[in-house]
Order: structure tokens, then C-alpha cells, then sequence
């Protein structure tokens, strides 16, 4: 199977506008779990609740690392849903279902401590432990998050279908609260120096997912972020559809979601007392999937620059370890009947390594349009025709465009779309009938 992936493109199937779906072909081959899931929804929804379920899941998988350029890392992401109101994002709520059993237990146990300890230490002066929370509000402050994550001995995560919450902390205390997320990314120590109380405190190898969504207006301080690299920890999925009414009679239900959610809830929960039971399970690439992860994002790298995005570059390159998260978290989902006290290390399946290859194909178009969302004077094109261009001449005729065109994977109508697009956008000029100029991108 690797081999079939070796000879594909990146940005095959990419669309004109960037506003694309999940293939379908990803969803057949989801492990049962997930798959399990997202065959109960269509559209963007089913979308929504693939990218805000791998989100939630990566913060359910204690003890799982993988070293990445070099460095151990954790599978967690950092997602963020964008569309306008009544768009059909408000189905991500269904996915924080699956920690919920996890978050109980975590703070069930940790009020057990604490009432433990004030029992045996009744008439003397002591410190409690500090209470544990599995799901960090959002709505807090970023010293209060620093302290959550403090106090928390695995991973976290901020889950908030609003996200006015967090442009908010990201536009009031914006120096901290985005020192906080960056290095927690890539869990580098946090430190926090409190003049109130003259206290000094860090976190080393802090562990934090996020997801989120919001409208447009909301993801703009991320956006604005662009230059201190906040913006390119996020994975984004974003879309402009309008959902109509829904049919929410009994007779529409023929699956309760809660029920749905609940049960899969329990399942992640087992997976989590298995892996929290472990000291560590490292999840590995064979030589030939690194090769082609490798070969698939070097490509992208080089049509970045090629095309003049340099902005764009550190996108594509936290693209990568992003993609590589996402390879642990469907390897353990597949394998995790599998693992046992004995096991140390795992590797992924092709068709997981596939699978992420694919869905990253569809992520850096999602990155690209908002990445462009608030700058009037960026010419926003997707990868794929990012692709095409750097294959055209600079002088070309449609004829012998076209024939690239069809190479690469484009139907002849959809080239003739992109001629029209181009000349528009001033991407290239017509310089007589059928013949054309390309003219410098910026």
C-alpha cells in the first residue's frame, strides 16, 4: 500500500475554492471506533465530528509517544472548527462525549485525595493537593489554565464550541496566554513569575490538546498571530455552508446520539485505564512509511516557496508533526486490543499512514483559505493549483496546458475554471485567444 501512496501527489484532489470535504475514501478506512461514529452523520457534518473527535481523542492517550525530528512527543492536537452561525458546527459538542468518562474519574479521584488528606491531617497546618480536571474551562484566565496544567499529571484539554473565550484571552492577556499554547505545542517548559505572591512557577513537558469553534470574526486574533507561529499550531477545517431546517421529529431519530457518544465514551475510557497502566507505548514508523511521509511533505514545502507563500512556511512544517499525531492516534484506536503490559512500541499500519497523507492533502487547503481570510491583497490559491502553476511555462498555450492539466489530475472543464479564475485574480494574463502569461505571484 505504501508503495501506491509513494506515486501520489500531494495535492490531487484538491478543489478550486479550498472549501472542501473529507473524501470518502478516508472515511472507509477509518479504525472501527471512529468509523463507527462519523457513518452516523453526513456532510460537513460528518466532517466536524471526524476532525473534533481526533481532537478530543488526543488528549485520551496517556503514555503513548512517538519521537518526531528528533523529540518524544504526545499525539495532541490543536483544532479549531470555523463557520458562520447556523452552519451545522455545533455537532463538535457531540465529541466531547468521548472524554467525559476520563474527566470523571480524573476528578473523582482527585477530590478523593484531597479528602483524604484533610482527614489525616486534622489540627496541623498542611497543604491540600490541588484539585485535577481532565477538561480545562475555557473561559478562565491564562494563569488559571497554567495552573490546571500544573496540577494535571497527564494531558488536558480546553474544549469550547465558542471560541469568543479564547480570542478574548488571546487580545487581553495576549504576551502570556500565547507564550502558554506555543510551548505546550511542542511541550517545552512553561513558566509563569507572579509578582502578586513572588512566586516562580513551570511546567516541564506540559501536554495540552484544544478544540475549538467560532465564526470567522473569532479566529481572527489567531490569524494575527501569524508572525509569532500560534497560527500554524492549529489544525483548521473550515467551511461557509448554510444548513436549513432539520427534521426533529421521533421519526428523524433513528439513532440517538447520546447513546452513540455514551457508549463510545466507555470504550475510550478502556483504552485510557489500559494505556495509563503502562509505563510507555512508543508508536513507530517503518523505514518505507517514513520515506513516503517525508517525500509527500518535502513536495509541499517546495510548492510553497516555489509559489512565493513564504509566510505560509511554518504551516507546512507543523503540517508535518501534526500529521504524525494524527498516524498515533488512529495507530493506537486500530491496535489498541492488541497492546498489553509487555508491549513497548507499535508500528502504524500503512493504511493509517495513508489515511493522514490523505486527510493532510485536505488540511493545508483548510489552513491556506483562513491563513488568507483577512488579507485582502493575498491571492488565495489551494495547493493544487498552486501544484499546476509551478508546472505550466511561463508562456503556455491552453492546448498544452490542458495536457498537463489532465496529468495532474484535472478534468478538462475544471482547467478551463481555472484559466478564467486566474486571469480574474491576475494569476496569469491572456495575451491572445487561447494563448496565456503567467505573472509573478505575491
Amino acid at each position: 500500500m505504501i508503495e501506491k501512496i509513494k506515486k501520489l501527489e500531494v495535492v490531487v484532489n484538491s478543489s478550486l475554492d479550498g472549501n472542501l470535504y473529507v473524501n470518502e475514501n478516508i472515511y472507509e478506512k477509518l479504525p472501527p471506533l471512529l468509523k463507527g461514529l462519523v457513518d452516523c452523520f453526513e456532510g460537513r457534518e460528518k466532517d466536524v465530528i471526524l476532525l473534533s473527535s481526533v481532537g478530543v481523542l488526543s488528549a485520551c492517550l496517556p503514555n503513548v509517544i512517538g519521537v518526531y525530528n528528533k523529540r518524544t512527543v504526545c499525539a495532541n492536537l490543536y483544532t479549531f472548527i470555523i463557520a458562520p452561525p447556523a452552519s451545522g458546527k455545533g455537532v463538535m459538542n457531540w465529541s466531547q462525549k468521548l472524554i467525559e468518562p476520563i474527566h470523571e474519574a480524573v476528578v473523582a479521584a482527585s477530590k478523593l485525595k484531597i479528602a483524604e488528606t484533610r482527614s489525616q491531617n486534622r489540627g496541623t497546618n498542611f497543604d491540600l493537593p490541588k484539585l485535577e480536571l481532565k477538561v480545562i474551562p475555557g473561559n478562565t484566565s491564562s494563569s488559571k489554565i497554567h495552573s490546571h496544567l500544573q496540577n494535571s499529571s497527564e494531558s488536558s484539554l480546553i474544549f469550547e464550541s465558542e471560541a469568543d473565550s479564547l480570542s478574548k484571552m488571546l487580545k487581553n492577556e495576549y504576551g502570556d496566554f500565547s507564550d502558554l499554547l506555543r510551548k505546550a505545542f511542542h511541550h517545552e517548559t512553561v513558566s509563569i513569575s507572579r509578582q502578586l505572591d513572588d512566586r516562580y512557577d513551570s511546567i516541564k513537558n506540559p501536554k495540552l490538546s484544544i478544540v475549538l469553534s467560532g465564526t470567522p470574526d473569532q479566529v481572527q486574533p489567531l490569524v494575527n498571530s501569524k508572525g509569532n507561529g500560534l497560527f500554524s499550531r492549529f489544525l483548521y477545517y473550515n467551511f461557509n455552508d448554510y444548513q436549513g431546517w432539520q427534521d426533529v421529529s421521533p421519526k428523524a431519530q433513528a439513532i440517538n446520539y447520546d447513546d452513540l457518544f455514551d457508549d463510545a465514551g466507555r470504550v475510550v475510557k478502556l483504552i485510557y485505564d489500559k494505556l495509563k497502566g503502562l509505563e510507555r507505548v512508543d508508536v513507530k514508523l517503518t523505514e518505507l512509511q517514513w520515506d513516503s511521509f517525508q517525500e509527500r511533505m518535502s513536495r509541499a514545502d517546495q510548492i510553497i516557496r516555489d509559489t512565493r507563500k513564504i509566510d505560509f512556511t511554518s504551516v507546512v512544517r507543523r503540517m508535518g508533526l501534526i500529521g504524525f499525531r494524527i498516524i498515533m492516534i488512529l495507530t493506537i484506536l486500530r491496535k489498541y486490543e492488541q497492546i498489553d503490559e509487555t508491549t513497548a512500541e507499535v508500528y502504524a499500519d500503512d493504511l493509517d499512514v495513508e489515511l493522514t497523507i490523505e486527510l493532510v492533502k485536505i488540511l493545508f487547503d483548510h489552513s491556506l483559505k483562513v491563513f488568507d481570510m483577512f488579507n485582502s491583497k493575498t491571492i488565495s490559491l489551494t495547493m493544487a493549483e498552486r501544484g499546476l502553476l509551478l508546472r505550466l511555462p511561463e508562456n503556455f498555450r491552453r492546448a498544452a496546458g490542458l495536457k498537463i492539466a489532465l496529468n495532474f489530475g484535472f478534468a478538462t472543464r475544471t482547467f478551463d475554471d481555472l484559466l478564467k479564475k486566474w486571469e480574474s485574480k491576475k494569476v496569469i494574463c491572456k495575451v491572445s485567444q487561447g494563448n496565456y502569461r503567467k505573472i509573478v505571484l505575491n
